[in-house]
């Protein structure tokens, strides 16, 4: 489908979750990186029934595979047993495209648990692999006034947002991929996580769907925020910050600053993007793996309120099975041999 505005309203109407990456703009920043990007349509008649962004990755020896991020999305409207036939069609078209696998991570709409049982009925294989988009998150219901948003937080975070209101801090909303870069390798030092290429961020930057958040203090900037905005949903992807001045409780100002500028623009939900697998214990209190790779986060995160949304995470389809298997074999003894 070429038509861009008719692929992400179909995208927006189709999924009240994280659609984003696979906007056609999204596929259009990945594009801009060299990667070889593909919008596949099911359709019947007039009606659209199903959209995959499909972006191609190299593997070894001359092999590719196929990534549809967040992944595929099918419409509301049609029942389980519909799922095999398009998926099929999927498949169908990627097998001859000559990609050995294809990893998708689908969405609630998706209704996955109802799919794994109906599994023996399909013609293709399921198979879980750790997350590559985090797999849980968080959504604020903005269809609820500021005092009920307020009112669902954390007091400790009702506290550190009023607490950096009180400190000599500025807000800029623009864009600086350089302030952006540097505070985001602050972070990822400070938390021991890899990066991006810096040229991912900046085609991120580039896209009209986002916009950043810069908060200042005596114009040095200490913390910011990268959003995403697309249909329904106002996203909160990045955020980074000095932890220098941490006491100045900046990155409270970044979601405070978000939760704010996408109700005043008319979003209905405010999704923090990714957290850690979360449960309730038999007091109530939300625990999650304490080692867990958003782990940090998590905790901040959970401060804000919001529900939890779990979705069932990536997953790999072979679709050349003897060559799937000789790719996981090599990538394994690979991973033991850097050990």
């Amino acid at each position: 489908m070429q038509n861009s505005a008719v692929w992400d309203d179909f995208l927006a109407n189709a999924s009240n979750l994280l659609s984003f990456p696979q906007s056609h703009s999204w596929g259009q920043i990945l594009a801009s990186e060299g990667k070889e990007i593909e919008y596949l349509t099911v359709v019947e008649g007039e009606d659209v029934l199903a959209e995959v962004m499909v972006s191609y990755e190299k593997l070894f020896f001359g092999f590719k595979y196929a990534f549809s991020p967040k992944g595929p999305v099918i419409s509301k409207k049609l029942k389980v047993e519909s799922y095999k036939v398009i998926m099929n069609e999927f498949i169908k078209y990627l097998k001859e495209k000559k990609c050995i696998f294809w990893r998708i991570e689908p969405n609630m709409d998706f209704q996955l648990s109802t799919f794994n049982f109906q599994l023996s009925t399909f013609n293709f294989q399921l198979i879980k692999i750790k997350d590559v988009n985090p797999s849980s998150t968080l959504v604020v219901d903005l269809s609820k006034t500021p005092e009920e948003i307020l009112a669902g937080m954390h007091p400790k975070t009702r506290y550190n947002i009023g607490l950096s209101k009180k400190k000599d801090l500025r807000i800029e909303e623009k864009k600086d991929l350089n302030i952006f870069w540097d505070l985001m390798n602050k972070t990822g030092q400070r938390d021991a996580f890899r990066l991006h290429p810096k040229k991912h961020y900046e085609k991120i930057l580039d896209s009209e769907l986002t916009s950043q958040v810069i908060i200042y203090f005596e114009n040095k900037p200490i913390a910011t925020g990268v959003f995403v905005r697309f249909g329904q949903t106002f996203t909160y992807l990045y955020g980074a910050s000095d932890h220098e001045y941490r006491a100045l409780m900046a990155p409270y100002l970044v979601q405070d600053f978000g939760l704010n500028k996408a109700k005043n623009e008319g979003f209905k939900y405010y999704n923090f993007f990714g957290i850690a697998p979360i449960k309730k214990d038999e007091t109530g209190e939300w625990i999650y793996d304490e080692k867990h790779q958003y782990a940090g986060v998590t905790r901040f995160k959970l401060g804000f309120g919001g529900e939890y949304v779990a979705t069932s995470g990536t997953f790999e389809i072979p679709l050349s099975y003897k060559v799937y298997k000789v790719i996981k074999c090599i990538k394994s003894l690979r991973s033991l041999l850097k050990k």
